[in-house]
C-alpha cells in the first residue's frame, strides 16, 4: 500500500485541492488501467475542506471522524478505522475517513502520548488490503496531526506557489521532514514538489519556477507539469465536484492527470533506476 500525504505549513496553497484531485485522479488512472482502483482519502485537518468536498458533509462529529480513531486503544484503532470510512459522492472506488473540526481537540490532548507519531500508521495496517493508495490532507501547520500523517505516509508531496513568500519557505517543509525520517526512523522520502496556482503571465513566478527547475536538490524533485491558476476550481469546489467532474477539459484537470501520472511513475519506479 502507497500512502502519500500532501503538506505545507502554509494555508492557502491549494493544497488540499491537490489531495482530492490526486486521490480521484487515481481512481480514473487505474480503472483506466485495468488496476485495482479503490482509493482512501484520509482528512487530518480540522478545518474538513477536503471532507466536504468529496462527502458534502463538515458536520461529522468526533465519533464519526478520524478523532475516534487517533483517540481508540492501539488494539481497537484500525477495526475503529474500518467502521468509519464512509463512501465519496464522487465515485464508488473513492472512500473517505472524514476530519471535523473536533480534530483541534485531539491534535492537543495528543500531547500527552509520547508514541502518537505512529497512531494512523498503525491503524492503517487494518486496510492494507482493502487499498493499494491513500492519500493524506494534512493541517497548514507543523502539528501533531502533520507529524502523524507524515509518519503514516510512504511519500511526500508538497504543494507550493511559485512566489516569494511560499518558496522561502519551502525549505522548512524539507527540514521537518528530515526531522520525521529522523526522530522515527521510517522510510518517508519526499517523492515531489508541486507548483500550483501557477500564472506563467506573471515574471516572477517565471523566474521562480526556472530558479527551481535548475536548483540541485529541488530541480529533480519538481514535477514537470504546473498547476495553471483556473477558475474551474473554484467553480467545482463550490459544486462540491471534482475538477475531472466538472470539465475534464479544462487546463486545470489536464494538468492534474499529468501530475497524477508523473506521481505514480515515480511512486513505482525501482529504487536505484
Amino acid at each position: 500500500m502507497r500512502s502519500i500525504c500532501l503538506t505545507n505549513n502554509k494555508g492557502g496553497v491549494g493544497k488540499t485541492t491537490t489531495a482530492v484531485s490526486l486521490a480521484h485522479g487515481l481512481v480514473l488512472l487505474l480503472r483506466h488501467n485495468h488496476l485495482p482502483s479503490r482509493v482512501l482519502l484520509i482528512d487530518t485537518d480540522s478545518q474538513a475542506h477536503a471532507t466536504l468536498l468529496t462527502t458534502g458533509r463538515r458536520d461529522w462529529g468526533r465519533s464519526e471522524s478520524l478523532g475516534e480513531v487517533l483517540l481508540a486503544r492501539p488494539d481497537r484503532a484500525g477495526s475503529t478505522l474500518q467502521r468509519l470510512i464512509v463512501p465519496s459522492t464522487w465515485d464508488e472506488d473513492l472512500h473517505v475517513v472524514p476530519g471535523s473540526p473536533s480534530l483541534d481537540g485531539v491534535n492537543a490532548r495528543l500531547a500527552e502520548d509520547h508514541g502518537f507519531a505512529v497512531r494512523l500508521r498503525h491503524a492503517l495496517r487494518s486496510v492494507a488490503d482493502r487499498y493499494d493508495w491513500v492519500v493524506i490532507d494534512t493541517m497548514p501547520s507543523f502539528s501533531r496531526l502533520t507529524t502523524m500523517a507524515m509518519v503514516a505516509a510512504t511519500d511526500i508531496v508538497i504543494p507550493v506557489e511559485m512566489r516569494f513568500l511560499e518558496t522561502i519557505g519551502l525549505q522548512a517543509i524539507v527540514e521537518k521532514i528530515k526531522e520525521v525520517q529522523d526522530t522515527w526512523e521510517i522510510p518517508v522520502r519526499l517523492t515531489g514538489i508541486l507548483p500550483v496556482k501557477y500564472d506563467q503571465r506573471v515574471t516572477l513566478e517565471r523566474e521562480n519556477l526556472e530558479l527551481y527547475s535548475s536548483h540541485t536538490f529541488y530541480g529533480p524533485r519538481l514535477f514537470s507539469t504546473p498547476i495553471p491558476i483556473n477558475v474551474a476550481v473554484s467553480y467545482a469546489h463550490d459544486a462540491c465536484e471534482s475538477i475531472f467532474m466538472y470539465d475534464d477539459q479544462c487546463s486545470a484537470a489536464r494538468a492534474y492527470m499529468a501530475f497524477v501520472r508523473e506521481l505514480v511513475e515515480r511512486v513505482l519506479k525501482p529504487a536505484g533506476a
